[in-house]
């Protein structure tokens, strides 16, 4: 009998756990452009000089490949001037900030199953929870958060710390403030 309950306790722990994973990685519906839109991103500008690897930020714990991976990031045209400092936050609407991750160096030298994470700007207003950014994961675009769905909410628990930067992390300012 108490074996009995002991197997649907742990069974109930099991599926409670399985929902709340599912409903922290659940997608919200596209808002931005779909994958096409990022398909050239190499000729974009890049916003990290040199891969980034350890924890600039103090806020990436595990997230986006942990400290030990390298990162390069770029930006499209819409948002160059922001990240070059010439113009002005917050971003313009249409900005789409791509950050690859690769999980060691040899995989960063041969170009190596990049893991693509993304930040595209949403009209005004459009989610106000994430400061109008949809997050995107995947090269494939096909996992997206923004409002309150689960992706987007824990994508913005991290970003609000960059909340003074239009919840971008690495732009100009922090290149200014990190020499």
């Amino acid at each position: 009998m108490i074996a009995k309950q002991n197997m649907k306790l742990k069974s109930l722990a099991v599926l409670a756990l399985a929902g709340l994973l599912s409903a922290c990685m659940s997608t919200a519906p596209q808002l931005g452009p779909d994958a096409s839109a990022w398909s050239d991103y190499l000729s974009w500008y890049k916003v990290t000089p040199e891969p980034e690897t350890g924890d600039p930020t103090g806020f990436l714990g595990s997230v986006h490949d942990g400290s030990n991976a390298f990162r390069q990031i770029y930006v499209n045209s819409l948002g160059q001037g922001v990240n070059q400092g010439t113009q002005n936050l917050p971003y313009p609407e249409g900005t789409i900030l791509l950050k690859e991750s690769f999980n060691n160096e040899a995989a960063l030298q041969a170009r190596r199953s990049p893991d693509l994470t993304l930040m595209i700007k949403l009209a005004s207003g459009q989610s106000p929870e994430t400061g109008d950014w949809e997050y995107v994961m995947g090269a494939d675009g096909n996992r997206r958060g923004s409002g309150d769905s689960g992706l987007g909410a824990f994508c913005r628990d991290c970003h609000l710390f960059a909340a003074a930067h239009d919840y971008n992390f690495i732009n100009s300012a922090f290149y200014e403030r990190n020499q």
